[in-house]
């Protein structure tokens, strides 16, 4: 931002409200979550509570007693599977690309796991998920099958390859409804943690404490399971009717009605995952997603085609700045304007150092002379907040992120461990005054003191977001460089060619 004749501390309350702005609308966001990121379609979505015939979940001390003990195992490229014989049901599910366990240590406490059904008969129901079931792999095949003397049943695990096709087959038994299990356990990060399901083209994200034990949801239901920050398990497809249960605290478990095939994704929320299967709005944009998702989109293409993260942030970087050259033209040859107008400035300030109204009017009058616009240096600044908020909720909820490394920085989804970014971005930002100095002193060291500030500042923050601020100010140090060396050299040649005449 460039400098001109106004109080500096309204310079410092500009750069600080940039920032402070994310975390005011971030804590807005904790005190008052929305229900939906996503525009009301004309679907009717019917949500009450439960009546009797949506089944119980039989939590307790008898259940937890009773702990799985005999295990099949399946391994594909991309996940570790692990079954109990004891109910059909799965008790491991490992993420290997991002080498995360996504069957948490409340599902195992509870003994409560994907993969389990219900009829709404509580006899039924504990016979079906914890006697003992047959387990076949057949090359990406899993068969669990229950034979009891008046009913059956079979569970069919296909593996393709990011997800599984889940059909499940009843013979004498009520309509069934099939568990996601429990949400993983993660730092949220301000997203949403909890139930997620999405009705005709709205998106229900619930909180946990609104709730009321169980509920159920019925209507044109694309998706419905249970989130975290970085991971979604549930069930995509043709789904009638999905339960939607309050477990604990802090816990919250979704039953679809399994009458077709389905498919069952458990895992990262990937975006190259989860677009084909029509899983995309799993990602929670945010209550700005008109504005964070098309960012999202476009740095994404960006890294699917380079494969780098940075190169991605680096090519955001450079995009935004050439759109704001215009500007940073405008607002570095203005600062040069208001340099030469400094010993003018100085006298105009010992002549009206008891008229501030007078000398407010003569400055005016000198800026007009010059065609210097104060307003001119805040502009860039001012019209980046949205892409630097908009890039702040992108690297918050890009599952990828988890992986992107950058020198000695493991995780750009983390902040620096050893805050050498952060330093090294403030030091840029020291860098443009030195660039262009204001030709008030007070105004520069008010500068400085904000440059340290937004160091403290910017500590915590996601390394990615640190690493496209320092990049954006090196090309922005760039730019104001090679403007100043273009103005000058017209103007030190016609100084020449007056000299000799």
């Amino acid at each position: 931002m460039q400098r001109q004749d106004i109080d500096p501390k309204k310079l410092f309350v500009i750069f600080v409200l940039a920032t402070l702005f994310i975390f005011a609308y971030q804590a807005y966001l904790i005190l008052f979550p929305p229900q939906s990121t996503q525009s009301q379609g004309n679907q009717t979505v019917k949500e009450e509570k439960a009546p009797q015939e949506v089944p119980q979940l039989l939590l307790g001390t008898t259940r937890e007693k009773v702990k799985p003990i005999n295990f099949v195992s399946y391994k594909s490229e991309n996940f570790e599977l692990v079954f109990a014989q004891e109910g059909g049901r799965l008790v491991g599910f490992k993420d290997l690309k991002y080498n995360r366990e996504l069957i948490t240590e409340e599902e195992k406490r509870l003994n409560l796991f994907p993969l389990e059904v219900f009829t709404g008969d509580p006899n039924i129901d504990l016979a079906l998920n914890s006697e003992g079931y047959e387990i076949k792999v057949e090359g990406n095949r899993i068969r669990l099958s229950l034979k009891k003397e008046n009913w059956s049943i079979e569970k069919i695990l296909e593996d393709k390859g990011n997800y599984f096709v889940l059909s499940v087959v009843g013979k004498n038994l009520p309509p069934l409804f099939v568990s996601s299990g429990l949400q993983v356990k993660e730092e949220d990060f301000y997203t949403h943690s909890g139930p997620v399901l999405k009705v005709g083209d709205r998106v229900l994200r619930l909180g946990i404490k609104d709730i009321q034990s169980k509920e159920l949801i019925v209507g044109d239901i694309k998706f419905a399971g249970v989130e975290s920050r970085y991971y979604f398990k549930g069930f995509q497809g043709d789904i009638s009717a999905s339960a939607v249960y309050r477990v604990g605290e802090k816990d919250s478990l979704v039953l679809v009605r399994a009458e077709k095939p389905l498919n069952l994704y458990i895992g990262a929320k990937e975006y190259s995952r989860l677009k084909p299967l029509g899983l995309s709005d799993v990602i929670d944009y945010g209550s700005l997603k008109l504005l964070v998702k098309p960012l999202f989109v476009f740095m994404y293409w960006i890294y699917e085609h380079l494969n780098s993260w940075v190169f991605s942030i680096l090519a955001l970087t450079l995009i935004v700045r050439l759109l704001m050259f215009p500007l940073t033209y405008k607002s570095t040859t203005s600062m040069m304007k208001l340099s030469e107008l400094a010993p003018k400035m100085q006298q105009l300030k010992e002549k009206y150092k008891d008229d501030p109204v007078k000398f407010q009017e003569e400055m005016i009058k000198l800026y007009s002379e010059v065609g210097f616009n104060p307003a001119s240096g805040c502009l860039p600044i001012l019209l980046q907040i949205p892409v630097f908020f908009a890039l702040y909720k992108v690297l918050t909820i890009t599952a990828d992120l988890q992986l992107a490394k950058f020198l000695w920085i493991n995780s750009l989804a983390e902040k620096d461990p050893f805050y050498i970014l952060p330093v090294l971005m403030g030091i840029t930002m020291i860098a443009q005054q030195f660039i262009s100095p204001s030709p008030e002193k007070s105004q520069n060291v008010m500068m400085y003191i904000s440059s340290v500030v937004f160091t403290f500042l910017f500590a915590n923050f996601p390394s990615g977001l640190v690493l496209y601020w320092t990049f954006n100010n090196i090309i922005s140090l760039a730019q104001s460089y090679l403007i100043k060396k273009l103005t000058t050299k017209p103007k030190a040649k016609e100084e020449k060619k007056s000299k000799k005449k």
